[in-house]
């Protein structure tokens, strides 16, 4: 393949992707020693020609005027996956009056917690002033704002690696099923012995790694996972994928009785857990090399 052109398409407000663990980045850095030429665009209002783009918004929605810059290039990717949230994605999410008597987890219908959204509402509000900000502090200590953890049907994001496990339906505050920003889903781990185990399917193009991750924790992430191996891709996987129409990203899903769950669907990975398992870069230059079935779908995985 010739040398190309590389648009990687930013939110506006995004000002932290060179100083964050996104293991595009990485692979940035492989098309770069490749020769590929790669610019970062910002926001939605300014058009760069390029071979392809990659959209990274770290939003579980992709907003229209991104989706209408998206449309003007030949190849986009993940042009079809607009939306990944868990009230899209999950076939395991579970209403107050269902027929489940079994533990159900309680998360955020937005990806990681809702945390990302947070962020870039934060950036993109104006500083407060010197006097708003006194003021502030006075109401709390006059306690005018009232201090404790924030009513469930008012939480609008979470720690993702603290959503809380429930032991039934009965079990879950009302509040929870009060609030749009929250779902409720049957709680389904892959166990083996006394632990837990979680998988990451990484993927770009037509190239993949797999990894099993384990923990003494119920909800298992990178962060507290004491092993970290690479593992066979189910087909299933592969079906999925194809289903949804997703060129870039991860699945965190587990196995039970051999079928695959599906818990999250990430367009804006993070490098962070195969960093601390020494696989960030064997990754990165792996699925760099996915960039040619993008540009020449012919070569793209059938099976």
């Amino acid at each position: 393949m010739s040398f190309k052109k590389i648009a990687v398409l930013l939110h506006e407000e995004d000002h932290l992707f060179e100083m964050t663990t996104y293991l595009l980045r990485l692979m940035m850095d492989a098309w770069k020693a490749q020769g590929h030429a790669v610019e970062m665009v910002r926001g939605a209002d300014r058009f760069v020609p390029a071979d392809v783009i990659i959209p990274h918004l770290d939003l579980t929605v992709t907003p229209d005027d991104y989706r209408a810059l998206l449309d003007r290039y030949p190849v986009a990717v993940n042009r079809r996956v607009v939306d990944v949230s868990k009230s899209k994605i999950s076939t395991n999410i579970v209403g107050r009056g269902d027929p489940y008597d079994g533990p159900v987890i309680v998360k955020t219908d937005r990806n990681y917690g809702g945390l990302p959204e947070a962020r870039l509402r934060r950036e993109a509000r104006p500083a407060l002033s010197f006097p708003h900000r006194i003021i502030g502090k006075l109401a709390s200590k006059l306690g005018l704002r009232r201090p404790g953890p924030t009513p469930w049907k008012f939480v609008e994001s979470m720690d993702s690696s603290a959503y809380p496990v429930f032991s039934s339906l009965k079990r879950v505050p009302g509040g929870v099923f009060e609030n749009k920003n929250l779902v409720v889903e049957k709680f389904l781990p892959e166990v083996e012995g006394e632990e837990y185990c979680l998988r990451y399917y990484y993927f770009f193009g037509d190239q993949e790694m797999n990894v099993l991750l384990k923990s003494r924790e119920k909800v298992v992430k990178g962060s507290n996972s004491h092993g970290c191996e690479e593992a066979p891709v189910p087909p299933e996987l592969r079906a999925i994928r194809r289903r949804m129409g997703i060129d870039y990203g991860k699945f965190d899903y587990v196995l039970r009785e051999g079928k695959v769950v599906l818990f999250d669907v990430n367009r804006t990975p993070s490098y962070s857990t195969l960093e601390a398992k020494q696989l960030a870069r064997k990754a990165a230059g792996q699925l760099a090399e996915g960039i040619v079935s993008l540009l020449e779908p012919s070569s793209m995985i059938e099976n």
